[in-house]
């Protein structure tokens, strides 16, 4: 039988070796103040911690967003990109990402929609890393890439919780994040169900707050004003990667964000971002960032300091706040 354990003899020799070695007890007190100094060091200098950061990544025509509390909670807000190759982002893009962030837990995924552009590299995602919750909004969808997520999920034990507009996810740091959208009976016969009933999140973390929309259209927004629900933040992702379907004037007078940030893949053969929706959000003076202009956004803010945003051009490299 094999074991992990050595034999007894082998561990009574070691327990011999150890008693007579056993340092004094000045020495032990010296080694295990240099572990606690190196375990504060450690946690001082951890990607993110003491800030609340957001980094939009660049998958192309598709969306994925990391969310990382002060206190160190993770959130991942899809995690897909049309085209050849998706299924490929989660192996290339975002698992790397994620490890170079040293992240190995991610405290909840969130699925806005079951499209392919924004789940596929989740289905990588889910299988490599520790999940604490899944959150998605249970529309059929016939894809293979949700499909295999689901099963993963399932065969992973991974909690599932569906999304209904009311539940709210609290971390311990204070941070929430409120489910605006959907509502617990779906919207029907939009013309694009799926896109329509996207979970629609507004995150929140002292006076700072981001509203997420997948692809929630005109149909989604007139909803949730309707119910009366706070939308009222200073970033939003706009919906639908800049399409005209979307970010009404309605929606943008009652969010009034400052700052935008548009996903969205370089020369797409869609037209993604609409001229209408740049031309409605410059001309309330909202600053847009976009990932096919300016590769991936990271939007950080130290606990009672200032927010900044920083993007990472595709060519470039660079780094402006």
């Amino acid at each position: 039988m094999l074991t992990d354990e050595p034999p007894q003899r082998d561990r009574n020799d070691v327990m011999e070796r150890w008693r007579k070695v056993r340092p004094s007890k000045e020495l032990l007190a010296l080694a295990i103040l240099t572990l606690l100094a190196v375990a504060v060091w450690q946690q001082a200098l951890k990607p993110g911690v003491g800030e609340f950061e957001i980094v939009f990544l660049n998958v192309g025509q598709g969306d994925c967003a990391f969310v990382r509390t002060p206190g160190g909670h993770t959130m991942l807000i899809d995690g897909g990109s049309e085209g050849s190759g998706a299924r490929d982002v989660g192996i290339r893009t975002i698992a790397p990402f994620l490890r170079r962030q040293g992240v190995n837990r991610i405290d909840v995924v969130v699925v806005s929609h079951p499209h392919e552009d924004h789940l596929a590299g989740l289905v990588a995602v889910v299988k490599e890393f520790r999940i604490g919750m899944v959150v998605d909004p249970a529309i059929p969808h016939g894809s293979r890439a949700y499909a295999d997520f689901l099963k993963t999920v399932r065969d992973r034990r991974i909690p599932y919780r569906r999304a209904e507009r009311g539940q709210t996810i609290a971390f311990r740091d204070g941070v929430r994040a409120e489910v605006l959208h959907p509502p617990a009976v779906r919207l029907s016969r939009t013309g694009d169900d799926a896109n329509e009933n996207s979970v629609v999140l507004r995150i929140t973390c002292a006076r700072t707050s981001i509203v997420f929309t997948g692809d929630a259209g005109r149909a989604a927004e007139k909803e949730i004003l309707a119910s009366g629900t706070r939308v009222r933040s200073n970033l939003l992702k706009v919906a639908h990667h800049g399409s005209n379907d979307a970010t009404s004037d309605d929606w943008l007078d009652a969010v009034r964000p400052r700052i935008a940030v548009i996903s969205v893949g370089r020369g797409n053969r869609y037209g993604h971002p609409s001229r209408k929706v740049l031309d409605r959000l410059e001309s309330r003076g909202i600053r847009v960032c976009r990932t096919d202009r300016d590769g991936a956004v990271a939007i950080t803010q130290p606990v009672g300091g200032t927010l900044s945003v920083r993007t990472f051009g595709r060519a470039s490299g660079r780094s402006t706040k």
